[in-house]
């Protein structure tokens, strides 16, 4: 797994090596996120995962001092998944959970952190999104809004759209990316502690540049 910043995002990643092979059965795939809304410290980026595993973190400087910040504020980082994250990823989105969900899950607040998963093939798209809801493993947690849908199945979001945020912002570092385009306010958030892998050397840091075994 690694990371690259050149001018062009596409030549760079493309110098680097020959690109992987997309997954089999997957092949044209393409798994975009985008987060946003809050007033403050929510995550807010694009990121776009093509099948070959490479992905695209996009995000606003908001700090106003990212070192890798262009012109005008924003910043472009290309990432390479390892194999296993990717198989994983593409098996999750594929899997019968995921298309069961609900393309909304809305708690009806406009300033509310909302996260949008779009599943991209030759055949169609796919697009979930939510709204403010809580997932059903969060449902307890002081807080947590459950959706304005009158069906009952639609209350919470199910664990596996969360499971796949999760997988993602770990495999391709964007959670921990957004921490420094936008920091949360929690002086605790595990986002502020990247792994070596997501540490960019800009910040003093070196990242690990060898690949995880596929």
């Amino acid at each position: 797994m690694r990371w690259i910043v050149l001018p062009s995002l596409l030549l760079a990643v493309a110098a680097c090596k020959p690109a992987r092979p997309p997954v089999s059965g997957i092949d044209r795939t393409t798994v975009e996120i985008e987060r946003s809304g809050c007033l403050d410290s929510c995550p807010t980026y694009k990121l776009r995962i093509n099948s070959d595993g490479v992905a695209i973190f996009s995000a606003r400087d908001f700090t106003g001092r990212h070192p890798l910040r262009s012109a005008s504020g924003d910043l472009a980082i290309p990432y390479e998944l390892s194999a296993q994250d990717r198989r994983a990823l593409f098996a999750r989105v594929n899997s019968k959970a995921f298309a069961e969900l609900q393309p909304e899950y809305s708690a009806g607040v406009s300033d509310g952190p909302t996260t949008t998963i779009t599943v991209s093939t030759p055949s169609g798209e796919r697009r979930v999104v939510q709204n403010a809801v809580a997932c059903l493993r969060d449902r307890k947690k002081p807080g947590a809004l459950s959706s304005t849908s009158i069906d009952k199945r639609a209350r919470f979001v199910p664990d596996v759209f969360c499971e796949t945020v999760d997988l993602i912002e770990t495999a391709s570092c964007a959670g921990y990316w957004s921490a420094e385009t936008r920091p949360p306010q929690d002086p605790n958030d595990p986002r502020l502690s990247p792994p070596p892998r997501c540490r960019l050397p800009s910040f003093g840091r070196a990242p690990n540049a060898g690949a995880s075994p596929p």
